[in-house]
């Protein structure tokens, strides 16, 4: 490991390890000036983030627009220290959790369990959740290019009793989880390039990973969506979706209606999603 990652990894330990000693009051506090900071110094993705909720929201007025952008820095800020913050950020929360019977109930058809999700709402903390209740999940993510921050995150990660899998990691891995009955967790709503399948999001046509909907065909592993979002009250909620394609199961169908279960959470708390990324980046072929 370079030495500069070696500097981030222990930054982050000790920035973390200071965390949980604040209160969450404190914490929030602290979120909300780095949220300013990113929004009104630093403008971080500020014009792309604009763009998309404009692209989302086209009959809302700027005003409406801009409060959704500077709540959604706000959000993000404060949940990755909530994040850095686990598993004490974890312990004063309260969760309510619909639809867990399905996920029970997929569990014991022994063929493994597709979880498709997306960037929004407090994805962190459904993870902690699932691994905490224990079930055996693997989520695929990114590796960060800074092998300091990548070996702080996945650990971090795993000591909520959550797995790590990388994106670019043999296929054989996935469709092993898959065969021994634990669950596969894909975040399915980042730009895929010419290599996903475009659909509609918020009425405009999006490339989408193939990912959840090639290992359900394939494997017939039953697939559902899961969300967690923040009400009022500081209350939690983890959903859990079947995901039902309109007509015959296909790339295309199975992948739109996973979307549309994202996009109407979206639409119910648009704040609560992460509008950073370049979602429409791509452009469909016809």
């Amino acid at each position: 490991m370079q030495f500069h990652h070696k500097i981030s990894y222990y930054t982050l330990i000790l920035f973390s390890s200071w965390l949980k000693s604040l209160s969450e009051t404190e914490r929030d506090r602290l979120g909300l000036r780095i949220a300013r900071l990113a929004y009104y110094v630093l403008a971080l993705r500020k014009k792309d983030s604009a763009k998309n909720i404009a692209i989302a929201f086209p009959n809302k007025h700027n005003q409406f627009q801009n409060k959704i952008l500077k709540n959604t820095y706000a959000f993000f800020s404060k949940s990755f220290l909530q994040f850095l913050a686990l598993p004490k950020s974890y312990r004063f929360i309260e969760i309510e959790i619909t639809g867990k019977h399905l996920l029970d109930n997929a569990i014991k058809e022994e063929n493994g369990v597709i979880l498709v999700t997306g960037h929004f709402g407090k994805w962190e903390i459904m993870s902690s959740w699932l691994g905490y209740t224990g079930y055996e999940c693997y989520a695929v993510a990114q590796r960060q290019r800074n092998r300091g921050a990548d070996l702080f995150f996945r650990n971090h990660r795993q000591k909520t009793g959550m797995s790590m899998i990388y994106r670019k990691s043999s296929l054989k891995n996935m469709y092993r989880i898959l065969e021994e009955n634990k669950i596969l967790i894909l975040g399915s709503d980042q730009d895929s390039k010419s290599r996903g399948v475009f659909v509609n999001f918020f009425n405009k046509p999006a490339s989408t990973p193939k990912g959840v909907a090639r290992f359900h065909l394939e494997t017939q592993s039953p697939v559902l969506f899961i969300s967690c979002h923040l009400g009022k009250n500081n209350r939690y909620t983890i959903h859990i979706q079947p995901v039902i394609p309109v007509g015959p199961p296909t790339v295309e169908t199975i992948t739109q209606a996973f979307t549309d279960l994202l996009e109407k959470k979206i639409r119910q708390f648009p704040e609560q999603y992460f509008w950073f990324h370049r979602r429409w980046k791509s452009k469909p072929p016809y």
